[in-house]
């Protein structure tokens, strides 16, 4: 059941009660486009997560995937790389031939590369269903 519609600039967050009556969940999207999911259990919590994403993102991060690239608008091309419940996951570097890589958490060598930091976002995106379908095994 929709309960509201969060909303900042581009990014929304269609609020809605989940299956139990403990879980809100939030649809993230840009523009028309989802991005990710969020949950909570009150409505107030999903609104500071809103919140803090959108911060993430005015501050140069872009959300995709439900993965949160910071660095992406502001000319830094580097940055943390968290999950939209803010679990900051690895980090990423544009190189000088400005191809980007990303490291996780406790990796030493780069975990995956990609020509753009758009392509990069969808790595990462596939790296992390791969850990999770490896989790699942």
């Amino acid at each position: 059941m929709h309960i509201e519609t969060l909303s900042q600039g581009d990014l929304s967050c269609e609020v809605e009660q989940g299956n139990s009556s403990e879980q809100l969940t939030g649809k993230l999207k840009f523009r028309s486009f989802e991005v990710g999911q969020i949950a909570g259990r009150s409505q107030d919590d999903l609104r500071a997560l809103f919140a803090a994403i959108c911060h993430l993102i005015d501050s140069g991060g872009m959300v995709r995937h439900g993965i949160v690239m910071l660095g992406y608008h502001n000319k830094a091309f580097k940055g943390d790389v968290l999950l939209v419940d803010g679990e900051i996951i690895g980090e990423w570097v544009s190189d000088d031939e400005e191809w980007c890589h990303f490291t996780a958490n406790g990796a030493s060598d780069i975990t995956c590369s990609a020509p753009s930091p758009w392509m990069l976002h969808d790595a990462i995106a596939g790296w992390l269903e791969s850990c999770s379908k490896s989790k699942q095994v």
